[in-house]
This record gives C-alpha cells, structure tokens and sequence, in this order.
C-alpha cells in the first residue's frame, strides 16, 4: 500500500517550509528513481507524532479522493547520511530514525496558493472537501501565512499534514466537528486559507461530502494504521486515538455536515 523508498541523493532543503524538509531523489524496490520530499524524526516540531500524523493524514486523504502527493517512507542509511555536506543536517539526521516520511514530488508547473487565487467554479468542489478535511481532521496548517495548497490551472493539491488530528493537545476548541459552533474560527483567513472563499457560496454541494466519509470502512483504516513503521510505535498511542476519531467523524457524518453547511452559509 505504501511504497518503501531508499534515499539516493540529497538535493538541497525545500524553500519555505517550517520544517525544511529535505529535497532528495530516491529508488523503490522496482527501480524507480523519483523525486521526493522527506521530513525525519529528529526535526523537533515533527517527531513520530508528526510523521504518523502524514502518513495517515495522507492514506485518508487518498482514500477520500483528495489530491494529495502520494506518501512514501524512506530509508536513509548511514552511508547516505554520511554524504550530506550540512554538518548541522547531518546531524539531525543521525539522530533520526533511520526511516523517515516521505511525499512524492507533485511535478512541473505547480505554485502556491497566493492571495490572488481564487475559488473558480471548476476548483469549488475540491475546496470545499479539502475544508471539510481539514475540518474533521483539526489541521491548523492550512492558513494564509502558509497555505500549504499548490495550485495548477484548475487543479488543487493539499501538501503537510504533520498537524493533523494531534487531538490531545488541540483542546480551544477541542476536534469535535459535529457540534454545534465548533467549526466556526475556520472562516477566519488566519484559521484556514479557503474558509473565507467559501463562505456564502450559494453553490456548494454539501451533500456531496457525506458518501465519501460514511463509506471509509474499519478494515480500510486498520490497513493504514498497520502501514506506520513499527519504528515509530512512540506515536501508537496517538494514532488510535486518530483512527478512533475518523470513525466517529464518519458515524456522525449527518451531524459533521449540519455543522460544515452551519459556517460556511
């Protein structure tokens, strides 16, 4: 389900992102080289959490028919950390776990959502699933100072999703959007880059939301939980709780709904 890929070369730091993932080009089990974005263990604001919270972040989002970078997990050997010239990278590196998260590259001819972006009639449909994503899932990581949203003609993809779920820490307001009044900060640019936008758009299609949800069935999540390395079991505990939680947002997807349909009108 999840390609392993084995780091080859190391390209340079990603620009702009909080936790400088690295630009490197790896190889899976067939051969295939590929260019991708990785992010280790030992960059403090990401941990096993962190890369958990990615991986089953984008497993849902794939599942949901999202556009999201397909994820990966990468191995990074000694010798190839030995090669990386930054002394202070390497080292964070070596205190790593030796496999990291990864996210394919998504190709030639993407930017980032900038304020002059708009939500065309052609890119509602994906907005507003990518709000409702965001929204069931508590990702605060998708504002106007980093939106965290390419952009390609008509065409959206959602990228970082480290601060997914995380549902122990968020707790003003706690992830519960099936209450009332719990989504309501999410209009806010500063909250999320789309809510905004979408607000008082007579034309969105709430309905059309509820059968991907209701339909995620337990075995489907089960696979994605059994797809985080054992090597990051420091995180179990947090993904139970996250696994737990989609069910509830896909039991109570009526209620999510009523919620989601209550802020944006």
């Amino acid at each position: 389900m999840i390609r392993h890929i084995e780091a080859l070369e190391y390209l340079g730091l990603a620009a702009g992102g909080r936790n400088e993932p690295l630009q490197v080009t790896g190889v899976d089990g067939e051969g295939e080289l590929l260019d991708l974005y990785l992010k280790p263990s030992g960059r403090p604001e990401l941990g096993f959490e962190g890369l958990s919270n990615e991986l089953l972040a984008a497993m849902i989002a794939g599942e949901l028919g999202l556009p999201v970078c397909e994820p990966l997990i990468v191995s990074m050997t000694p010798e190839w950390i030995a090669t990386i010239p930054d002394d202070s990278l390497r080292a964070v590196l070596q205190q790593s776990c030796p496999l990291a998260f990864g996210s394919k590259g998504a190709g030639k001819g993407w930017k980032l959502w900038s304020d002059g972006d708009t939500i065309l009639s052609d890119r509602r449909a994906t907005a507003l699933s990518i709000f409702a994503f965001d929204a069931f899932t508590g990702n605060a990581d998708r504002r106007d100072v980093k939106p965290n949203l390419l952009v390609r003609g008509p065409d959206l993809r959602i990228i970082d999703h480290e601060l997914c779920f995380g549902l122990r820490m968020k707790l003003f307001p706690r992830v519960a959007p099936w209450e009332l009044g719990n989504l309501s900060h999410l209009t806010n640019a500063n909250q999320h880059i789309l809510g905004p936008l979408l607000k008082g758009n007579r034309a969105l299609d709430f309905a059309a939301l509820r059968t991907p949800w209701a339909d995620i069935a337990d075995d489907r999540l089960a696979d994605f939980e059994a797809c985080i390395p054992i090597e990051w079991s420091a995180a179990a505990a947090a993904m139970t709780d996250a696994i737990t939680h989609v069910k509830t947002v896909r039991d109570r997807i009526d209620d999510c709904l009523v919620e989601i349909e209550r802020t944006l009108r």
